[in-house]
């Protein structure tokens, strides 16, 4: 029924097949009309050969299959060439070693035309197909390789990764890590030519037909040849051994010193710029008497470069940069560092990079560290304009709205700081000015700073500069002692200054009061951290506080009623930290008292939270025994913290028309950090006598749960540990 509808021939033969015919041609020994051969003399130059003349020898050598598939490589449809290829690969998997040995006398050719073919997947698929051949053939590729590594070298550079990487698997499964130099060795002559020729001779016509493909698809591979061809450069240095590179110089030599070489640095298209300084990274690297040879050229291609702000550009201008700084100890008598260089880089520090702050600012600290005095004299106005354009780049629009952005300006920021200061500790009126312009104009006055890790980075400034000092009794000998106390004390005196500032206004911003606070506090967690690891901190503090050995059964120390009673983190190492401390805890208090602000009574919370130490409810109250009746009660009421909350706290608490109550409630549980036991149970008992809101009891219900659910976490959490350990 269903044959009806089946083509049908005359005579019901079977339809006609090139394939087939060229099958049985083949197979018979007859000559194929019009079919394109190989030469089969291995010392010649593989080309290919009209059929007719070197069919009978080719038969003997390439299978029919083999032969079938080769010749759909030279189609010019895409879709003909990508199905050619991948057949050719599995071909090679499955034939044996043998059958496929015939194939390399012409595959040179064949790969070198397809491996840069305009469609990617078919330069993909040839490096796919080229590590089967590879896996198969083994040693007996060795004569053909430096017809092979040219574009070898070529394709594991190409602009398509999955091509790319392909190329460098197969070259890997052709030569274990310590065998690539020496087949590069081998080839090296011929891969620069290769490389070479792209580069100084080779043109968008040369290396595509005009008359076959468009004027787009031509420039498209030119420029990706181009980019191919100055990576490739970089990876043959990157793999050869020293002495290869030596001998190549005279052949390098030649390359640079064409016009035509440093115009690629110019290109309209950015990946040939960006290729073009990756090369050049390569080359002071690798050759760094090539470079300074070449230094009068190299200098101004490089360090004028450094606003080409593209994406795809900038992180090698900048690894060229600092490369030249650090190769070419001349290279500022190459260039007009005050015309040409500084302007466009204190207009790029204004515009945060232009969005490219992760791929440029890590570079600056670096680069300021191998500025020679001729660049940067006179000293206090380079670093003035530098900070201050690297401050104003935090206003730019990418910077603004991007926290990732702003955080590496802010971490370039101070570690620029750090470095400057470090670096200028000398006796003297200049850098006494240097350190008060870096500390008091930069440091603290720029409010644009204030964001991102900021405060965590300037307490490891401040540890930095208290160890320098002597305040950490390492033992250290350090010629700059009395300097970095200085440094200590007008950072402080600048620090509590600018506190004030913030907190002396009934009007203050409480996002800024909440940054106080904030710095304050990492600050006091960096300098009670040590030098051990937090964990391990943590994990000895468990030991300590909930567990004790008692004839040999672990018991917890703490009862629920005691579980408030946590002990306070202790004073900064500096007495300047809690001089600051203590003043805007009094500060905050008469603006709560004079005029009722909220804000400041929230702020005051904040500093409460983490500074729970005698000292600081000292500068709270003034104590009065004469209101003592008898002695006991003088003696519970010496204790500031309680003095504190019967006098302010639990006032605050039971003021008529309060909603917002939870910031006095943590403050309660502040004050009690510094209560005895028995304390802390007389001001909850206290407390729950007066007549408060039910939300404010049921706040405080929740404060204890909350402690009661970490110390139980804890507890659980060493239990678990311990468990684990001994089984």
């Amino acid at each position: 029924m269903g044959g009806k509808n089946k083509q049908r021939t005359k005579g019901n033969v079977r339809p006609s097949s090139s394939g087939r015919a060229a099958e049985v041609l083949t197979r018979e020994g007859g000559v194929i009309p019009g079919f394109v051969g190989f030469d089969t003399t291995v010392n010649s130059e593989l080309s290919y050969v009209p059929a007719v003349h070197g069919a009978e020898e080719i038969d003997n050598l390439v299978d029919a299959d083999f032969r079938l598939v080769l010749r759909k490589l030279s189609k010019r449809d895409g879709v003909t060439r990508l199905k050619a290829v991948q057949d050719f690969g599995s071909m090679c998997q499955e034939r044996d070693a043998e059958e496929v040995k015939g194939v390399l006398p012409y595959w040179p050719r064949i790969y070198c035309k397809i491996s840069v073919d305009h469609d990617r997947r078919i330069r993909e698929a040839t490096q796919q197909a080229f590590e089967q051949l590879v896996q198969k053939v083994r040693r007996s590729l060795a004569p053909f390789l430096k017809s092979l590594m040219g574009h070898w070298i070529l394709s594991q550079c190409d602009t398509y990764t999955p091509a790319a990487s392909a190329a460098c698997q197969a070259f890997q499964a052709a030569f274990s890590p310590t065998k690539q130099p020496e087949a590069l060795s081998f080839c090296k002559d011929e891969i620069l030519n290769v490389l070479q020729d792209i580069l100084l001779k080779e043109t968008a016509d040369t290396l595509s037909d005009p008359q076959s493909v468009t004027e787009e698809e031509r420039e498209a591979k030119y420029v990706r040849m181009l980019t191919s061809s100055l990576l490739g450069v970089k990876r043959l240095l990157s793999l050869l051994l020293q002495n290869d590179r030596t001998a190549l110089e005279p052949r390098l030599a030649h390359l640079v010193n064409s016009g035509k070489f440093w115009k690629y640095g110019k290109h309209k298209t950015p990946q040939v710029r960006g290729a073009f300084f990756e090369m050049l990274c390569a080359l002071c690297e690798y050759t760094p008497g090539l470079v300074q040879a070449e230094a009068a050229r190299l200098c101004p291609a490089v360090l004028l470069s450094v606003d080409d702000t593209d994406p795809v550009v900038l992180p090698p201008v900048w690894e060229a940069v600092l490369h030249v700084v650090s190769t070419i100890s001349d290279c500022w008598t190459h260039v007009n560092a005050k015309k040409g260089f500084l302007p466009k880089l204190w207009a790029l520090l204004k515009d945060g990079g232009k969005g490219m702050a992760k791929a440029l600012h890590p570079n600056l600290m670096p680069l300021l560290s191998k500025l020679p005095p001729e660049v940067t004299d006179p000293m206090l106005d380079f670093y003035t304009t530098f900070f201050t354009s690297f401050i104003q780049g935090l206003s730019s629009e990418r910077a603004a709205t991007s926290p990732s952005e702003s955080a590496i300006i802010v971490t370039s920021v101070v570690e620029c700081l750090r470095y400057c200061i470090l670096h200028h500790t000398e006796e003297g009126e200049d850098q006494k000015k240097l350190r008060t312009m870096l500390i008091s104009q930069q440091a603290l006055a720029n409010t644009s700073l204030q964001n991102g890790p900021l405060f965590l980075l300037v307490t490891e400034m401040l540890v930095s500069w208290e160890k320098r000092a002597g305040l950490h009794n390492e033992g250290e000998a350090n010629e700059d002692k009395d300097v970095f106390q200085v440094l200590l004390a007008d950072f402080w005196e600048g620090l509590g200054v600018m506190f004030v500032r913030y907190v002396d206004n009934k009007d203050a911003d409480p996002q800024a009061l909440e940054g106080v606070a904030t710095l304050l506090q990492v600050s006091l967690f960096f300098e009670n951290s040590g030098n051990s690891p937090c964990w391990q901190k943590g994990y000895k503090v468990c030991q300590d506080v909930f567990l004790e050995e008692e004839g040999g059964v672990e018991k917890p120390v703490q009862t629920v009623s005691e579980l408030v009673n946590e002990k306070a983190l202790g004073s900064p190492q500096t007495e300047h930290f809690e001089d600051v401390v203590c003043q805007l805890a009094q500060l905050c208090l008469v603006h709560v008292n004079e005029e009722k602000s909220e804000r400041h009574l929230v702020f005051l919370s904040l500093l409460l939270r983490s500074f729970h130490t005698t000292r600081v409810f000292s500068t709270l109250v003034e104590l009065d025994e004469t209101t003592a009746k008898n002695r006991e009660q003088r003696d519970e009421l010496r204790n500031p913290a309680m003095q504190f909350l019967l006098e302010q706290v639990v006032v605050w608490l039971a003021e008529e028309g309060r909603t917002d109550t939870e910031h006095l409630v943590e403050m309660v549980f502040s004050a009690l950090y510094c209560c005895s036991r028995q304390e802390t149970t007389r001001i909850l008992n206290h407390i729950t006598t007066m007549d408060l809101q039910w939300g404010i009891i049921l706040q405080v219900i929740q404060r204890v749960c909350v402690i009661l659910f970490r110390k139980t976490s804890i507890k659980m959490f060493y239990l678990l540990s311990k468990a684990a350990t001994i089984s």
